[in-house]
């Protein structure tokens, strides 16, 4: 026991005595309870009085910087770990109260802003309410002149930088207002940037003050010193951690900002994803493999961008900061000797970067062509099986695979002689010139003065030494940066590139491409010419029906209206309005003619060969295909009251059963709705398709998730487009060969079933069987005519009458084939 006191004794007594030697604080005679509170006043005090002992005073700072750091580190892991536990006590509440809670993705507002419940924690059951602002159509069409004009005028300024003006148009959305929280990630980078380079200076001083301690014998000041280094090392990890966290964080938002601004154009109802095809300026290969744009280029681009911030920040802050401090030490003539030097290297450096902006973009676009042949490959897997074209398909593989070694290859070839030089005059020319600078005051003083302090020498030398390295390491860092530089420069023009044909195919005036007249052979396209120039037909929406007026079916290229033309001046409606005589049932029938109403139930199919133009009809009734001429009217029904049926249906990758059967409709939509499973059991039973909900699961059968377009059959698939359109239940639809894969017992029945409900419907088919569905037939015959026929008309009676004729005259010849086959296989049996 008495070993025991002794020793908590002399403990006690050497904390007592170490704010003495440490800060010069005697605590004699202070009582236990207030001295916190005394050191604390005393540190104060150290720091803000500029004549108080060097040492003292430095080391007052440090202590104090590592006092708040410690504290703020605190307070965040407290708060950190009180919201946690209040947002698991709200959660238990919530799971407690006998209330319904939604618990699907997202719900779509009437403003087109969207909640979305997101699981957090590790419980399931614990959603976080999260609420998406409606996109603002307005701002996409005002930023679309922000790439449409660039560098119109770059030949009237002094300065031009394509990549600087690129950088800083994408920087509008990345940081779009200056409230905004990229905003004060920045700050805070910026603030720990400034803050590491302090903590740099603290720790050069420290380190010579603690070489001095060992060369000259003072174990006292060399344990206090020593002290100083561990107190000061937390800070200074903290810093160095904090960047990386914010660079992380601010490379994260820049690309959540930036793929949300792309979404909102790509995927919107102006249908960007599918105009993109017909832009005549979107052939790079940006926009060829457009989803490796999006994927891999955004967020190399952010992390490229965070990364050159960083790189370049960080060594100007220790340039300013190291270079004020050095000034006192070497003098002025050192410092313009350090940045001349500086100069000359960067001339050096620039002078010998090989172009790494355009082979990293030759990289990337080498990277897309090899991922989307890949993606192809698995897209198409059953196809190449059936051809046996492993061979052909190799080779291809092998042939991107090659190119795309030899771009990354190249990438890293070029660095060879480039390295050299770098390493050569970063490493060593740059570590001996900093030995000559940190002697400079050494030399003078001691050929001033006579007289050669070696310990304070060595303290002076070994703290400019420290600095002069870190200096070194700052300029070398800002060297660095320009190879960084010339790789984002490759990353920023591909994305600006997407941004900019995003901007120009998702602006309303969009035309297609095409070219005004008077620049054909110039081989350019004027963005601020008009689009009435270009497309001039009209759109009527809301329409009682579906109606074509002397529209000319033209395929969208850059030549315009003076494009391939497929049919001429087309006139049609459904309902229809206009009761046909039988001899102007052409292409040149009077308008003049009687008018008549018919009810609904109405239909049309439309016949003709392939490559004709019937599907390119469907295009423009959806509205995704212009009208160019300018007496060119389309009418049609609300979106709601039109489903257009495509010839390869569609099907949601990873989506569930249910999911294929309301699609378009979101499973959201669908229970939000009020609808109900049962609904879709009946559907299915309408389109006997409900033999799926008879294997083994039931009704869960329809929380299924495959990949359907390979469970089901091509006929499934067909009668799936019929079960969403009885259950979207639309008053028209434009079916585009919806039954070539359907049995004729199968497609008789959906027929019918499209008239029992009273559908208007549009055929487009190659089948004259169809016929007797219809009520109107507009054939195509492929040079650029059309005839309009009413099938109660005696024209067509009469032509359905000859063509039975005919099919009866080749029956009649059964028999004599009957004879021949039995011949031939009597042979096959002698063989």
């Amino acid at each position: 026991m008495v070993e025991t006191a002794l020793t908590r004794q002399r403990l006690i007594h050497l904390l007592l005595k170490l704010p003495r030697e440490c800060i010069g604080l005697n605590l004699d005679g202070v009582a236990r309870s207030r001295i916190a509170r005394v050191i604390l006043e005393h540190l104060w005090q150290l720091v803000r009085n500029p004549n108080a002992p060097t040492n003292h005073r430095k080391r007052a700072q440090i202590i104090m910087i590592t006092l708040v750091f410690s504290g703020a580190t605190a307070v965040s892991g407290a708060g950190y770990l009180v919201c946690g536990l209040i947002g698991r006590l709200r959660a238990r509440g919530f799971s407690q109260k006998p209330v319904i809670r939604r618990t699907r993705s997202q719900i779509m507002l009437h403003n087109g802003a969207r909640v979305m419940y997101v699981p957090y924690e590790e419980n399931a059951d614990s959603k976080k309410r999260i609420l998406i602002r409606p996109k603002n159509d307005d701002m996409y069409e005002h930023d679309k002149f922000l790439f449409k004009y660039f560098g119109k005028n770059k030949t009237s300024q002094v300065f031009y930088s394509k990549f600087i003006s690129q950088l800083s148009i994408i920087y509008r959305i990345l940081v779009p207002k200056i409230a905004d929280r990229n905003s004060f990630l920045i700050a805070f980078q910026i603030f720990f940037l400034v803050m590491r380079t302090w903590l740099s200076l603290f720790v050069a001083r420290l380190d010579g003050q603690i070489v001095r301690d060992i060369i000259t014998g003072k174990s006292r000041k060399f344990l206090v010193d020593l002290l100083c280094w561990f107190l000061i090392a937390f800070p200074a990890s903290y810093t160095n951690s904090a960047i990386k966290f914010l660079q992380r964080k601010l490379s994260l938002n820049f690309r959540i900002n930036l793929t949300r601004y792309i979404h909102d154009m790509y995927l919107d109802k102006r249908l960007a994803f599918y105009k993109l095809t017909f832009d005549s300026q979107a052939s790079s290969s940006v926009i060829a493999n457009i989803d490796n744009s999006i994927a891999n280029d955004v967020t190399k681009f952010c992390d490229a961008i965070c990364s050159v911030f960083a790189n370049i920040a960080k060594p100007v802050i220790d340039l300013v900061f190291f270079s004020v401090y050095l000034r006192d030490n070497l003098g002025s003539i050192g410092i313009v000797g350090i940045f001349v030097n500086y100069f000359i290297t960067g001339y050096l450096l620039k002078r010998w970067t090989p172009p790494l902006g355009k082979l990293v973009s030759k990289r990337s676009a080498a990277e897309g062509d090899y991922y989307n042949y890949h993606l192809n490959l698995i897209n198409n897997t059953e196809e190449i099986a059936f051809y046996h074209g492993t061979k052909v398909e190799r080779t291809k593989v092998n042939a991107l695979y090659d190119y795309l070694m030899d771009q990354m290859l190249l990438v890293d070839r070029v660095k060879v002689n480039y390295n050299i030089l770098e390493d050569y005059v970063l490493k060593y020319t740059w570590s001996a010139l900093g030995y000559v600078f940190a002697s400079i005051p050494i030399v003078i003083t001691t050929f001033t003065t006579g007289v050669n302090n070696e310990e304070v020498n060595m303290r002076e030398f070994i703290v400019n030494k420290r600095l002069m390295l870190s200096l070194a390491d700052a300029g070398s860092r800002l060297m660095h940066s320009i190879k960084d530089i010339a790789q984002l420069t490759g990353y920023t023009n591909r994305i600006f590139t997407l941004l900019a044909v995003l901007h120009r195919v998702h602006a309303s005036d969009f035309n297609y491409g095409a070219i005004l007249e008077d620049e054909k052979d110039l081989n350019v396209v004027d963005d601020q010419a008009p689009s009435t120039e270009i497309v001039r037909g009209t759109v009527q929406r809301s329409f009682n029906g579906i109606r074509l007026e002397n529209i000319d079916v033209i395929i969208p290229s850059k030549y315009g209206k003076e494009g391939t033309k497929l049919v001429k001046k087309l006139r049609f409606q459904i309902p229809p309005v206009i009761t046909l005589d039988n001899a102007n049932s052409d292409s040149q029938v009077n308008m003049s003619q009687k008018l008549t109403f018919q009810g609904p139930g109405s239909s049309l199919l439309i016949l003709g060969p392939n490559g004709c133009g019937k599907t390119s009809i469907q295009r423009i009734i959806a509205e995704i295909w212009p009208i160019y001429n300018k007496n060119g009217l389309l009418s049609v029904p609300a979106n709601s009251e039109l489903f257009c049926v495509p010839q390869k249906p569609y099907f949601i990758q990873g989506g569930t059963f249910r999911e294929q059967i309301i699609y378009p409709m979101s499973a959201d939509a669908f229970f939000e709705g009020g609808h109900r499973d049962k609904e879709l059991v009946q559907i299915l039973g309408e389109v006997h398709l409900d033999y799926f909900l008879r294997r083994g699961k039931g009704w869960k059968y329809l929380d299924a998730i495959a990949e359907w377009k390979d469970v089901l059959s091509g006929g499934e698939r067909q009668r799936m487009n019929f079960a969403r359109i009885m259950f979207h239940k639309p008053r028209f639809v434009v079916l585009d060969e919806a039954t070539n894969a359907i049995s004729a017992d199968m497609e008789d029945y959906l027929f019918n079933l499209l008239r029992r409900y009273r559908y208007n419907f549009i055929t487009i088919s190659q089948r004259p069987s169809l016929i007797k569905y219809h009520d109107f037939a507009l054939e195509i015959t492929g040079d650029e005519t059309w005839r309009l026929q009413d099938l109660g008309t005696d024209e067509v009676i009469t032509s359905i009458e000859k063509e039975i004729e005919t099919l009866q005259e080749k029956l009649k010849n059964v028999s004599a084939w009957d004879e021949e086959r039995a011949a031939l296989a009597r042979k096959l049996a002698h063989i």
